[in-house]
């Protein structure tokens, strides 16, 4: 493959079939196949983003915003089984005279009646005209953009820079921000972009090789540290309002203040740890390959 369409295209194909792979599980209840779309969906939006001048943009932006909401119905889907799933593991691990009220109950029926409310705005996505009509669109060759018969080399290294360019941004306004709700939000911005950073640089490796494939290595591991920690943030949020709730109904609130400052911890440790992948993101010498 020598052109930037026909690297891209490629790309947006095999993602396609993947989604679409997912979709019998994802009906199914399956949160294996639920994680599977939604990777599929972020990497498809993700290339179309990045790499917006080598497909008609006419077509492909009204994509991007569809694959932005199905995203997010997936993610909600997604992410009420991995909370739920993580609260019930720490809850776990406490010592049981530690454990006081019906914590794990809440907990489980809060969780599960999140994830059926999810699972039922997935499952009306997937029977509407929208999501036949943005298959069927994904399906065919995308009609080309301005750049797509150039060279894959001379056009898909820049746009991948670019996407660089928006972690650095993101970066250095997380340095800024105040420590607290500030940090977190500046930092899980930096994760989104590092997500971003490293689908453009899966695109670019079918044509640049294994530098593009370094450097996605290298900010899939910002994403991993980050995602961590916007997870431990996510379940203190949600353990505040199951003790206000434990609270309003006259129960002990002692054990959701234990569980918050365990993911308040596991929260600064993943914080703490993000700062070497950060550093070798930022670090200029693994993106010579972007011009």
């Amino acid at each position: 493959m020598g052109s930037a369409g026909e690297v891209v295209q490629a790309y947006v194909s095999t993602q396609t079939e993947r989604l679409l792979a997912a979709v019998p599980g994802v009906r199914d209840g399956d949160d294996d196949a639920v994680h599977d779309a939604r990777v599929a969906t972020r990497r498809l939006r993700a290339a179309l983003s990045v790499y917006r001048p080598v497909l008609d943009r006419e077509v492909t932006d009204p994509v991007r915003d569809e694959l932005a909401e199905l995203g997010h119905v997936l993610g909600t889907a997604r992410d009420a089984y991995v909370e739920g799933h993580a609260l019930r593991r720490r809850l776990a691990h406490e010592d049981p005279g530690l454990v006081v009220g019906p914590i794990e109950q809440r907990i489980d029926e809060d969780r599960s009646a999140a994830r059926l409310l999810a699972q039922d705005r997935v499952d009306a996505w997937l029977a509407s005209a929208r999501f036949a009509e943005l298959v069927a669109t994904l399906a065919q060759d995308l009609p080309p953009g301005p750049k797509a018969s150039r060279k894959a080399t001379a056009v898909l290294p820049r746009r991948a820079h670019r996407a660089w360019d928006r972690l650095d941004r993101a970066l250095e306004v997380a340095a800024a921000a105040a420590a607290g709700e500030e940090r977190d939000e500046a930092l899980h911005e930096v994760r989104k972009a590092a997500r971003r950073a490293r689908y453009a640089s899966e695109v670019a490796a079918a044509s640049v090789g294994a530098p593009a494939r370094r450097s996605a290595k290298r900010a899939h591991r910002v994403q991993e540290v980050l995602g961590a920690q916007h997870d431990a943030v996510t379940r203190q949020e949600t353990l505040r309002r199951l003790a206000h709730q434990a609270e309003l109904d006259g129960e002990s609130t002692f054990t959701y203040g234990r569980l918050h400052a365990l993911e308040q911890r596991a929260g600064e440790a993943a914080q703490d740890a993000a700062a070497k992948p950060l550093r070798r993101a930022a670090d200029p010498g693994h993106r010579r390959w972007m011009g």
